[in-house]
């Protein structure tokens, strides 16, 4: 038999702290907005939004110091639709190493050939919503992202 089914776990939106400079993390804006469905269990979606945001604000460290503003609304930026382009980017950073992180471990459920096909097609999607990610924290930085390949 080659067919895993998983039941989806009911999800409650949960707000994940951060560290005052930050904006916290709604749980289910990280769902909706990444289509992060019910088979993730709460733990795993709160582990790896924890994760994600350790690492994103381990990132912006030097950059947040420099900052006259107490919290990163406060810091001067463009608008766009009524928000900071900051706090969408940090956001956007935050989903995209979450969900990184959850398919990278989440494509070996299914072990079955073909599920190891569809784990092997994955692996660019994967890299590409890392780069998302660092892209977003370049553009915080307001460093421009640029792709170098040897030849």
């Amino acid at each position: 038999m080659d067919y895993v089914s998983a039941n989806p776990v009911p999800q409650k939106d949960e707000t994940i702290k951060n560290n005052g400079f930050f904006p916290d993390i709604q749980t289910r804006d990280f769902q909706l907005q990444t289509r992060v469905d019910g088979t993730v269990t709460p733990e795993r979606l709160k582990s790896a939004l924890l994760n994600a945001m350790i690492e994103v604000n381990r990132e912006l460290y030097q950059w947040r110091i420099g900052q006259a503003a107490k919290t990163l609304k406060e810091v001067p930026a463009e608008q766009i639709n009524g928000e900071s382009e900051l706090m969408i980017l940090y956001q956007r950073a935050v989903f995209c190493f979450a969900k990184a992180s959850l398919i990278e471990r989440y494509r070996d459920i299914d072990t079955t050939a073909q599920g190891n096909k569809k784990a092997d097609t994955m692996t660019p999607a994967i890299d590409e919503v890392w780069r998302d990610g660092k892209w977003a924290l370049q553009r915080i930085k307001g460093e421009t992202h640029n792709t170098v390949e040897l030849i």
